[in-house]
């Protein structure tokens, strides 16, 4: 774009910003269904100090909208745990899943998430999401006797996984609670 002229086609065309204001409220809804669908004692076992769900959203994530459920939400640096579900528009969806220094899976767990196609952050923050997606800072092959190592660089563990899209909304949504019921079995949580 011409930085001296604007463009009056995207300022004039209402219907451009209608269907956006729909489609943020399709994933607003969406992840309040699901989160509805997450008891208390399902979050309290994946962390004694679960604070609940919270779904947040915005315009600016990198120039682009994102809509975010955050699951258990322990964010505490050594102690933390969260399930994040973040859905950045011209990027794509994802599960990030935080693990603090001191709050780290066993290695059955671990495995799990790495058999079940996440890749380990490689970033040294958590919310990073432009070097994490962008940038592809992650890997599968980090082995699980090198996370002291890892610790020691990035001061926490997270997780990452990259969900497909599908058209229809009740697909989608079966998709994400199969995902949740997919995160629940990693941790031997019935």
């Amino acid at each position: 774009m011409n930085e001296g002229n604007v463009n009056l086609k995207i300022l004039n065309d209402e219907s451009i910003f209608l269907e956006i204001h729909q489609l943020k409220n399709q994933f607003v809804n969406l992840f309040s269904q699901l989160a509805n669908q997450i008891s208390e004692s399902e979050l309290t076992a994946f962390d004694r100090h679960q604070i609940g769900t919270k779904i947040s959203k915005g315009n600016e994530l990198e120039h682009c909208p994102y809509q975010v459920l955050d699951l258990v939400r322990n964010f505490h640096k050594e102690e933390g745990f969260n399930i994040r579900f973040l859905n950045w528009w011209g990027h794509g969806f994802y599960v990030l899943i935080y693990f603090g220094t001191k709050n780290i899976p066993r290695k059955k767990i671990y495995d799990n998430y790495i058999q079940g196609n996440y890749h380990v952050c490689q970033t040294g923050s958590p919310w990073d999401y432009k070097g994490i997606i962008k940038f592809k800072r992650l890997t599968n092959e980090l082995d699980y006797m090198a996370l002291p190592d890892h610790l020691a660089k990035m001061k926490h563990l997270q997780f990452i996984k990259k969900i497909d899209y599908k058209p229809d909304l009740k697909q989608f949504s079966a998709v994400l609670l199969k995902e949740w019921n997919s995160l629940k079995n990693f941790h031997f949580i019935e």
